[in-house]
């Protein structure tokens, strides 16, 4: 119970952190950026060829790589932000991909791809 109370904490801050960058325009670019790509990432996960991955960012389901920009483009962007949190909270990056990615599982629709820990795919 503490455990889950600890990550629901730092979960807690995590959205405070990512309200507080989006509010100081520190990331204004990558959200316009993002909401850009976003028509493009929602059709690409419909349609099976990306998914969600356990650290937060896409991944190609199969080999099939169309749109390789978006894809790149948009990781880019979020490990710009992850990165910025994990600064300003003084956590490991790696703990806020961790505690993101939990977030996006919550958030997908069903049908989506996502990607456990141990590298399988399963459909939401």
């Amino acid at each position: 119970m503490i455990l889950k109370r600890g990550l629901f904490t730092l979960l807690s801050v995590i959205l405070f952190s990512l309200f507080i960058i989006a509010e100081n325009g520190l990331a204004d670019d990558i959200k316009d950026r993002m909401k850009q790509r976003l028509p493009t990432i929602v059709q690409m996960k419909q349609q099976g060829l990306i998914g969600e991955n356990a650290r937060g960012y896409l991944e190609y389901v199969s080999g099939n790589r169309v749109n390789q920009d978006v894809v790149d483009s948009e990781n880019n962007d979020r490990k710009e932000v992850y990165s910025t949190i994990a600064k300003q909270q003084g956590v490991p990056i790696e703990k806020v991909e961790q505690l993101r990615a939990l977030q996006i599982v919550q958030k997908a629709v069903p049908g989506e791809f996502l990607k456990k820990e141990d590298g399988s795919w399963y459909k939401k």
